[in-house]
């Protein structure tokens, strides 16, 4: 089960032990608003491009006179267009992810030539992310322990003593870890629009992106001419509902019933699963997998927990929905060949690094009272419980609980020009947040593609196009894209 989202964490990861730095570079000389570029060839495959390189300085914390500067670190692809518009900046997810590493796969890279054609195309690094500085992820040494898939609790105790070890770490290289969210990102990209010289920009933000180009929009709107987003989070949605993962356990289990190929053997996923996670709760199994750091294989137990953590991770993608019939069909009938497989791939990246910026954005922006005990109802009936929010918000007690207050949470009004697009079998930011979260929008339209999950909307032609049209002020309010049904793969 692999997914462009993991193979960008792969880039970004490798560009990271290459180019590891921590600390600001030092210059005295230094101020807020210093850009400096140098020519930057993006390349995917066999393509590439001539860009730019920016390396813009910023403050840390502005809200500390005493603040130390970082650098946030983006590419600049020049527009193709006769006379260009404003600039689209685009905005990456995870929190975590390097939208100048993304590009390197050829479906973004596409995304990103085709965005030309509206204006320049700044491909941004937040901060903590990818090129800027200080990056950070902190690499980790040594092996997960081989229990880190039988329970909550033991994995909860293993990941928050790595956090603490990696946010100790950057404390102690002079690292406002406070300073490390979604406001702070949001005055980011004014920055950036100010130092471009630009008197508006354009947002495309995707996942997590889209939650920071919300906060954009609340904090920076009049400097915004037009914004597009692509599987929406919205200012109070950071925390997810457990009954979001329970409907699309429910939505594909009718789908893998009418399957030609799979429905006989599996007419009841949902049941099945429960089947299997009551099991594993009594007795938890044992697969044996390849330690990449050790070179050696470790048995590594897998629990109830740690099926549905290794479920919801794929829930929401449709690259791996075609392959969860035949996983599950195989653990209930007792052969663990591809749990095995699936342990070993997530058993070596959960291991891989602590990303630091991930655990404070998201603990920063929090979640409502009202949330937070709707999630806790929920979470007692649904399949995959709470799952979906595993570390949080339980982990915010190693940063000291950041959090920006349920102002940030409110709902957003706005005049801003603003496109949403959601797939239909997304579990990680499901349609109706994207309806929640347009309801004040003076100026809005929602595209929701039929049978596309969380990952598989950009990669759409007729997805680029409309969002390309809608940044060149064209009506798209009536456009309707629908991807192929879902094919599951045969059963063994």
């Amino acid at each position: 089960m692999k997914s462009t989202a993991r193979l960008a964490f792969t880039l970004a990861l490798a560009v990271f032990l290459c180019e590891q730095t921590t600390s600001q570079t030092t210059s005295d000389q230094r101020k807020p608003g210093d850009l400096k570029f140098e020519p930057y060839t993006l390349q995917a495959g066999d393509q590439k491009v001539e860009g730019e390189l920016g390396r813009l300085i910023v403050k840390e914390n502005r809200s500390n006179p005493q603040s130390r500067l970082i650098e946030l670190a983006f590419v600049r692809l020049k527009s193709t267009a006769a006379q260009p518009g404003y600039p689209v900046v685009y905005l990456d997810g995870g929190p975590g992810s390097s939208a100048i590493n993304l590009a390197r796969i050829p479906i973004y890279f596409q995304v990103f030539l085709k965005l030309r054609e509206v204006g320049d195309v700044i491909l941004l690094d937040q901060r903590g992310v990818g090129r800027s500085r200080p990056n950070l992820a902190r690499i980790s040494v040594e092996s997960l322990p081989p229990d880190v898939f039988v329970s909550e609790e033991i994995a909860l105790r293993i990941f928050k003593e790595r956090a603490k070890a990696a946010a100790d770490y950057f404390r102690s290289q002079g690292v406002d870890l406070a300073a490390y969210n979604t406001a702070e990102s949001a005055n980011d990209v004014e920055d950036v629009r100010r130092a471009l010289g630009a008197e508006k920009i354009n947002l495309l933000g995707f996942s997590y992106g889209t939650h920071l180009g919300l906060a954009t929009i609340r904090q920076h709107g009049a400097h915004l001419n037009r914004v597009a987003l692509v599987g929406t989070e919205g200012p109070n949605h950071t925390r997810k509902l457990p009954a979001s993962s329970q409907q699309s356990i429910e939505r594909l289990s009718k789908l893998i019933a009418q399957d030609p190929t799979v429905g006989s053997k599996v007419p009841d996923f949902a049941g099945m699963l429960k089947r299997v996670l009551d099991r594993l709760e009594k007795e938890p199994v044992t697969v044996s997998v390849t330690d990449n750091k050790k070179k050696q294989p470790v048995d590594v137990k897998v629990g109830k927990f740690g099926l549905q953590w290794l479920i919801v991770r794929d829930l929401g993608d449709t690259n791996d929905l075609p392959h969860f019939p035949a996983f599950l069909h195989t653990i209930d009938r007792g052969d663990y060949s591809m749990l095995s497989r699936l342990v070993e791939r997530r058993y070596n990246e959960y291991g891989s690094a602590m990303p630091i910026m991930t655990f404070v954005m998201d603990v920063s922006s929090g979640a409502t009272r009202d949330r937070d005990a709707q999630i806790a109802r929920e979470a007692k009936t649904a399949l995959l419980g709470n799952v979906m929010n595993f570390l949080f918000p339980e982990i915010g007690d190693v940063f000291g609980n950041p959090d920006l207050g349920d102002q940030f949470r409110s709902p957003i009004r706005t005049d801003v020009p603003t496109l949403f697009i959601s797939g239909t079998l997304d579990n990680n930011t499901p349609s109706y947040q994207a309806d929640e979260v347009r309801k004040q929008f003076k100026q809005s339209a929602h595209i929701v593609v039929e049978n596309a999950g969380h990952e598989s909307m950009l990669d759409k032609p007729q997805v680029r196009q409309a969002i390309v049209d809608f940044l060149l002020g064209k009506d798209v309010s009536r456009v309707k894209i629908a991807a192929p049904l879902l094919q599951f793969n045969p059963i063994p």
